[in-house]
């Protein structure tokens, strides 16, 4: 039987996508979400993982060679854009980062933020020095960049609760900071284009969990569309991923032009399939709470569910709805990578 790399898979699901190419591989795409949970197959905290490029590259690899996901995503955290800007961020031990003080607590002090440089400021040129090196170690996945989105910057910068409020009573100051946030995200993506790895936007608080369809149609996409059109005229395609609940903003997501969407386990799988269905490559959404708490059987029954809704010629990749918890016991992620494995098969 021949051996096929989790390049051909990948690169078949987008054929088929965009072609209607049928391209001969054993089985469907797949990977899980993991960045954090990675740091105890090489004994570091989070922090550590988070903090020590080196730690974050062994990390990775270990769960490259360990799990031999067809997508290896390198997710660290979302706030190293507004960290690089101004923000000051606690790193606990074992747990997400999170901003003790935000550069934009006074908004009136956005005229004199500027850019971060992804070369020079922060973390951020620690990232692409791991993207480099992942991209050098392993050769048969895609290695793929995870950047924030500009609503995600901006919320990094301003502090939730902050900038919905903005919205409800200064539209145009949102407009403001979403037109620098977008330059930021376009910024650091162009950084990853020399590296040649997937170039992913994750916009967690863009979901109608959060937040309105409307609010999200009027103040985030006219700026995906923008940061979609101006790597598209590079040829350089663009993934999104969406936390949380996104059936009403479905369409508006394909719309922007991005070649993959990433959605979460509270996403109807069915109607995104059929919103997706040769515009742009289907990924998710197997709940993050199976890698936790879920029993074998139940993860089992998840993947069944996907693989069933989701047909073989849509080119769908199987995947986590989002990031892989940190404290999930590796042995759950073994699961979901065998089961895929033993579920997607194209025989």
């Amino acid at each position: 039987m021949e051996t096929y790399t989790g390049r051909q898979r990948v690169s078949a699901a987008f054929r088929k996508t965009f072609t209607d190419q049928e391209i001969q591989i054993d089985r469907v795409p797949a990977y899980p979400i993991m960045g954090q949970c990675n740091a105890q197959l090489v004994g570091a905290s989070i922090r550590e993982f988070l903090l020590d490029p080196k730690i974050f590259v062994k990390a990775q690899v270990a769960a490259y060679e360990r799990y031999k996901p067809d997508i290896i995503v390198m997710q660290g955290d979302l706030l190293m854009e507004p960290e690089a800007m101004g923000n000051e961020l606690k790193f606990p031990e074992n747990g997400l980062c999170i901003s003790t003080k935000f550069a934009l607590e006074d908004k009136g002090k956005l005229s004199s933020l500027q850019l971060a440089d992804p070369t020079k400021d922060g973390r951020m040129p620690g990232y692409l020095q791991i993207l480099a090196e992942a991209k050098k170690i392993i050769t048969d996945s895609i290695v793929s960049g995870v950047l924030a989105g500009p609503w995600t910057i901006a919320i990094g910068l301003r502090g939730a609760n902050e900038l919905i409020r903005d919205a409800m009573k200064d539209l145009e100051y949102v407009h403001e900071l979403m037109r620098f946030c977008t330059q930021m995200s376009i910024r650091f993506g162009e950084a990853l284009i020399p590296l040649k790895v997937g170039l992913s936007y994750s916009e967690a608080p863009a979901s109608c969990s959060l937040i309105s369809p409307k609010m999200y149609r009027t103040l985030i996409f006219p700026y995906h569309k923008q940061i979609t059109d101006h790597f598209k005229e590079k040829k350089v395609g663009v993934g999104l991923h969406v936390c949380g609940y996104t059936d009403p903003i479905l369409e508006d997501m394909v719309d922007t032009g991005v070649t993959n969407i990433s959605i979460d386990a509270p996403t109807d799988l069915a109607k995104a399939v059929e919103t997706t269905k040769g515009k742009a490559v289907l990924i998710g959404n197997v709940s993050t709470d199976l890698f936790f708490s879920g029993s074998r059987e139940e993860m089992e029954q998840a993947i069944k569910d996907c693989l069933d809704v989701a047909p073989k010629e849509s080119g769908y990749i199987l995947a986590s709805g989002c990031e892989v918890p940190g404290v999930a016991p590796p042995e759950k992620v073994d699961w979901f990578m065998e089961l895929a494995n033993e579920l997607g098969t194209y025989n």
